[in-house]
């Protein structure tokens, strides 16, 4: 069968070939059946079923007209003027001819129906492969067709483009309305664009969003005037069964010289644009080398190889010391997260928390991180230092059903009471979904876990809320503190979020001080805690009792 459909594809890819060549083939093999037939003794004997060979052929090339055409022809060369006996010379009776005749011609028609069965099944599979059902359009692979088959020539100084339009909101329209809605906008969408632009240019559904498309070679940046008129034809609403859907288009793009790479290539480089385009909320961004950085690629291979960096020891907590500003009394310390590759020797933690955080790894890479910090407060409580413990959560793990059962086995393993642990989780990220965050930290704070709020000032969060919250404690994001000495509104948003916070009873951490300047100035406004290089960096578990016995610390908590 596999064989049969492999013929059958290459028939149709050389068509016109095979059937110029099969016509004077088969007439040939027809007119030599006669004397074959004539020399062996006549009508009667078996070689007169050789005529069936170029009638089952002719089926095959031709289909069911070239089977019923080969079978008449077929049955006329072997026909009246062919005796049943070339010995006795006796005639065939019409009868018998004209039976012969049929058979070949029935034979001609079922094989070549067959064949043209098969041949338009194989028709629908190719355009299936090379277009999309819903909208009809050519697809990803039909465009890399195009492109691998077209001379860009780089000699032109006006190069052709290759420009990716997307709905970037897609996601947002298919929750609220179902897929079907984005592929009416897809339809929409390609009859827009086509009135805009130049005749003769195809449109490619390379993603169930996404729409490609090649712009010919112009010349003073004509491309980025249609790219602006195609941007202000889509900023009608789509009308989806009466129903007016706004869809935020953007648009990426690249130049084609001389095609030398793959065209996958230029393809991800449109969609790098397109990226950036959505990043920055512009309408439309032309690919520049300075955009193909390996910046994502590097994190993508990072992540594949974290969740064997954990099993293998290769991540480790180094810890942040935090104090009272008043007293100087050691409050506690932050755990922060360290990566020592093998290979790649120290891994900065923005080259893979961001993304491991919006990963599936991000609920084992949480509970390692407070495992280990409560191991290590077990660890110095029974040195006869006892300090309470900072972890950082995202809201994507409150989120998730059994996070609270998580933390409160992981207390009850190490035997830690709940005060000794503070999770910190990021303001902005609180309003991801804000009443089912509020419920979960709730139930933390119930065994007396610390509740604190981390850079507090630089996201969304709405005050109603933020008085829901159960949290004890706010941290002033770094980027405050580290402009108190050169701007004069960062000195007036922190001392308001100082005065807010004691106003709704909550401690105050000042964090990113660096210098004497701001801790003088943050202790003046009664900021309640200090966190900073100026107290100092963050360091390896195993120094920190040094630290504190070098600087005098002061247990807030003892046995």
């Amino acid at each position: 069968m596999r064989n049969a459909t492999q013929l059958f594809e290459w028939m149709q890819d050389h068509t016109k070939a095979v059937k110029i060549t099969a016509v004077p083939l088969l007439l040939v093999m027809m007119v030599c059946v006669y004397p074959l037939v004539i020399y062996t003794g006549g009508i009667k004997y078996v070689y007169s079923h050789s005529m069936y060979l170029p009638v089952i052929l002719a089926a095959l090339i031709f289909g069911m007209r070239g089977g019923i055409l080969a079978g008449a022809l077929g049955g006329l060369i072997l026909g009246p003027f062919m005796p049943i006996s070339v010995f006795t010379g006796e005639p065939q009776e019409p009868s018998n001819w004209l039976f012969r005749m049929g058979f070949f011609i029935i034979i001609g028609f079922i094989i070549g129906t067959a064949s043209d069965s098969t041949q338009k099944y194989l028709e629908r599979i190719r355009w299936i492969m090379n277009h999309d059902l819903p909208s009809g359009l050519p697809n990803r692979a039909a465009l890399i067709d195009v492109m691998e088959h077209s001379n860009f020539d780089g000699a032109n100084p006006n190069h052709y483009a290759l420009a990716i339009v997307s709905i970037d909101n897609s996601l947002e329209i298919e929750t609220a309305y179902g897929p079907d809605f984005t592929d009416e906008i897809i339809i929409e969408l390609t009859l827009r664009l086509g009135e805009i632009l130049p005749d003769g240019i195809e449109m490619y559904r390379t993603n169930t969003h996404q729409l490609g498309m090649l712009l010919p070679p112009n010349a003073n940046n004509a491309n980025e005037a249609i790219l602006d008129e195609l941007t202000k034809a889509t900023e009608h609403p789509f009308i989806f069964k009466d129903i007016p859907i706004h869809g935020d288009i953007r648009i990426g793009y690249t130049e084609l010289a001389r095609l030398e790479d793959d065209p996958e290539r230029y393809l991800r480089r449109a969609e790098v644009a397109l990226r950036t385009a959505a990043e920055q909320a512009r309408s439309w961004v032309r690919f520049t080398p300075e955009l193909d950085n390996s910046g994502a690629k590097k994190k993508l291979e990072l992540l594949s190889e974290l969740k064997a960096a954990i099993s293998n020891g290769q991540m480790s907590l180094h810890y942040q010391p935090k104090i009272f500003m008043k007293s100087e009394i050691v409050q506690g310390v932050e755990a922060l997260m360290r990566w020592e590759h093998p290979q790649q020797k120290e891994i900065a933690p923005e080259d893979f928390l961001p993304r491991a955080e919006k990963s599936v790894l991000l609920d084992l890479l949480t509970e390692w991180s407070i495992d280990n910090a409560l191991a290590q407060h077990t660890q110095w409580k029974k040195n006869g230092l006892e300090l309470p413990v900072a972890v950082n959560i995202s809201p994507r793990n409150l989120l998730q059903g059994n996070f609270v059962d998580t933390v409160l086995r992981l207390l009850e393993s190490h035997q830690v009471d709940g005060k000794m642990l503070e999770l910190e989780v990021t303001e902005g990220a609180l309003m991801l979904n804000i009443e089912r965050t509020i419920l979960r930290l709730r139930e933390l704070s119930k065994v007396n876990i610390v509740i604190s709020i981390d850079d507090f000032g630089t996201g969304y969060s709405s005050l109603q809320y933020l008085n829901s919250l159960p949290a004890t404690t706010i941290k002033i994001d770094r980027s405050f503190i580290r402009t108190l000495s050169t701007n004069s509104g960062s000195k007036h948003i922190v001392e308001a979020a100082v005065n807010l916070a004691h106003g709704m009873e909550m401690q105050v951490v000042a964090e990113g001080v660096e210098d004497k300047a701001a801790y003088d100035f943050m202790t003046e406004i009664g900021c309640d805690i200090a966190q900073g290089f100026f107290i100092s960096r963050p360091i390896p578990a195993t120094d920190i009792p040094h630290w504190h016995e070098v600087n005098n610390g002061k247990l807030l908590y003892s046995n």
